[in-house]
């Protein structure tokens, strides 16, 4: 039986105007929903590895998505899964639902940075085995 991947249901809004008129439309931009999706893969980096490995300690080095329907203010599920360990970065697949349907993927390339944020530092055993306790991805794309 495949393990169920992690779902965090998040609360996706337009953020304060800065200048100009406030945002009316109830349409999400896509930076919005990769904003979304980072807070996932965030609180799901915690719960599975805790102290042995932070989202400060991590660098983006990729980002894909695709989306496949609009998204719209209100709550967004997404499911957080191991795609990839390598030997300094971690590959993620995050999938957006929205009212019950998929509406799109985000690939997430993040690699493991020393304190400078300078160069890339190898995973430690220990943290390879709390990121295998994240569930495995079945690519859907």
């Amino acid at each position: 039986m495949a393990t169920a991947l992690p779902r965090r249901t998040l609360l996706v809004t337009h953020p304060p105007p800065r200048d100009g008129p406030p945002v009316t439309s109830s349409h999400v931009p896509f930076y919005l929903a990769l904003e979304a999706a980072a807070d996932a893969w965030a609180m799901t980096l915690g719960e599975h590895c805790g102290d042995l490995l932070s989202p400060m300690a991590m660098a983006v080095v990729n980002v894909t998505s695709n989306f496949r329907r609009e998204l719209f203010v209100g709550e967004i599920a997404v499911e957080v899964s191991l795609k990839r360990i390598g030997t300094t970065s971690v590959t993620f697949l995050l999938e957006l639902f929205q009212g019950g349907h998929s509406a799109g993927t985000v690939d997430f390339v993040v690699a493991q940075v020393d304190f400078r944020r300078v160069h890339a530092v190898p995973l430690t055993p220990a943290q390879r085995a709390a990121l295998q306790t994240i569930p495995a991805s079945v690519d859907r794309d």
